[in-house]
């Protein structure tokens, strides 16, 4: 079963994901911010991680360099779903390292798809453990 990291400071919307991914056949974690969200990646292993950009305590950016850093962990697959989707925006996410990006407001079925592409991306370029930062 696939491990999934909701990081989203919006209750309402990490709810709505919680069951839409929860129904797709995903183990959800929920994070209320940055902060929460690097403690639960620094300790425990995902498949995926959600991460919102805009979060209180630490942004999505702030996250996505920290998990750079983190050389000892498993590197998850980093989805960034944001409101900031200028140009430049999306390409300072893929630079930090994110895998994708989805724009809000977006549909649960693109978001169901977009998991399941980057799992399969990583099955068919990963033969093996997952792949770790660095």
């Amino acid at each position: 079963m696939t491990r999934i990291l909701i990081a989203e400071d919006d209750a309402d919307l990490r709810l709505l994901l919680r069951l839409v991914l929860h129904r797709a056949g995903h183990r959800v974690s929920e994070a209320r911010d940055g902060v929460e969200a690097l403690e639960a990646i620094s300790r425990e292993s995902f498949d995926v991680v959600l991460l919102d950009n805009l979060m209180p305590r630490m942004s999505g950016i702030e996250v996505l360099e920290a998990v750079q850093l983190l050389r000892r962990v498993e590197r998850p697959l980093i989805l960034v779903i944001s409101a900031l989707a200028s140009r430049a925006d999306i390409r300072s996410y893929y630079v930090r390292g994110a895998d994708d990006f989805l724009a809000k407001p977006f549909s649960t079925d693109e978001l169901v798809d977009r998991v399941a592409m980057l799992l399969d991306e990583r099955s068919l370029t990963h033969h093996g453990p997952r792949r770790e930062a660095g």
